[in-house]
């Protein structure tokens, strides 16, 4: 089962969204990270609640007679090639995407995530996604395995080398988080 699918961002103007990329028809949940937003994108992303480092948008939309909901996370303090200044917010973001797949219908199919190119901030929350799961679900990660899988899947994931210490740190962080919420 794909719960992720990594997407290269948008290119010149964003126009409408390609949903013939995406699948038959769409997903319900996808993430993105732009610094800046480009002035073209801005009636396509509208956001409906914003926050510090992230917003969301909720919207409606329609392919054929299939109607669905869609959750837009958008990451905005993340530069691409480098990492965010802090852990906590990426890891809040990936609690809450997780927890909006989790309540979405079993046909949503996987959530988009993309970026400039789809591979570095992409993989960081793609990586740091699966090895939260993993963490809680066996105790351990193994963060080299799963980045050389997420490579073999598509070429390029987790760009830098600050990149792979930054998942590094955001599952140290996660792990701390499971082990004082366990002692209580």
């Amino acid at each position: 089962m794909q719960l992720h699918r990594p997407l290269e961002g948008p290119t010149g103007s964003c126009g409408r969204p390609r949903w013939s990329t995406v699948s038959p028809c769409f997903t319900s949940t996808s993430v993105f990270y732009f610094e800046h937003l480009p002035r073209s994108c801005a009636a396509y992303l509208r956001f409906t609640h914003t926050c510090m480092n992230a917003c969301l948008r909720l919207s409606v939309a329609q392919c054929n007679d299939e109607v669905r909901s869609l959750r837009h996370y958008w990451y905005t303090s993340w530069p691409d090639q480098k990492t965010p200044d802090k852990a906590p917010p990426l890891l809040e973001l990936v609690e809450k995407v997780e927890k909006a797949r989790q309540q979405a219908p079993p046909d949503s199919g996987p959530i988009i995530v993309h970026c400039s190119a789809g591979i570095g901030r992409t993989g960081c929350f793609i990586a740091t996604t699966i090895l939260c799961k993993q963490l809680l679900n066996e105790g351990m990660v193994d963060i080299l395995k799963t980045t050389c899988q997420l490579r073999l899947d598509r070429g390029g994931m987790i760009q830098t080398p600050e990149q792979y210490q930054f998942v590094h740190h955001v599952l140290s962080l996660y792990e701390r988080q499971l082990f004082c919420s366990a002692e209580e």
